[in-house]
């Protein structure tokens, strides 16, 4: 191995993430070599450092603010709306073409093409409607700001 690939291997080594055989020959080359000792101690203190950081929770007064905005709720509604049209499309393309080939496939009983038919609107259905029960509850929650 070559000076470089050392150095490569340095964070990996640092993190416990070497087999026992890169682990010896880092921990070999790192005695010899006073530019990977340096580089190593540094990795290290920067480690040392992001170990000990924690992205903070912002305060609720904040969400308060963030969505008192107009656009910032106008925003999240419209991605919704898109998100959910886009899926409805890409359902029904997928729902028709597994009836046409369903429809053209002459192996199948006429009963069984139904059946099958049913079934998938049937989901259909029901999947429109759970989704909309669940839209027309969380927006009549009461207790919403309260956690359990």
């Amino acid at each position: 191995m070559n000076h470089q690939d050392y150095k490569i291997l340095l964070s990996g080594y640092l993190d416990g993430e070497l087999s026992r055989g890169d682990q010896k020959r880092v921990k070999q080359h790192l005695s010899t070599c006073p530019e990977c000792q340096k580089e190593y101690l540094e990795l290290k203190k920067t480690k040392e450092v992001l170990d000990k950081m924690r992205i903070q929770k912002p305060k609720d007064e904040v969400w308060d603010t963030y969505w008192s905005s107009v656009y910032n709720r106008l925003e999240r509604k419209a991605g919704w709306v898109f998100f959910s049209i886009g899926l409805i499309m890409l359902l029904s393309i997928g729902t028709y073409e597994f009836i046409h080939h369903l429809l053209k496939d002459h192996a199948l009983s006429l009963g069984a093409k139904l059946g099958i038919f049913f079934a998938i609107l049937g989901g259909v259905i029901l999947l429109v409607s759970v989704i909309k029960e669940q839209l027309f509850t969380h927006k009549r929650q009461r207790y919403k700001e309260i956690e359990k």
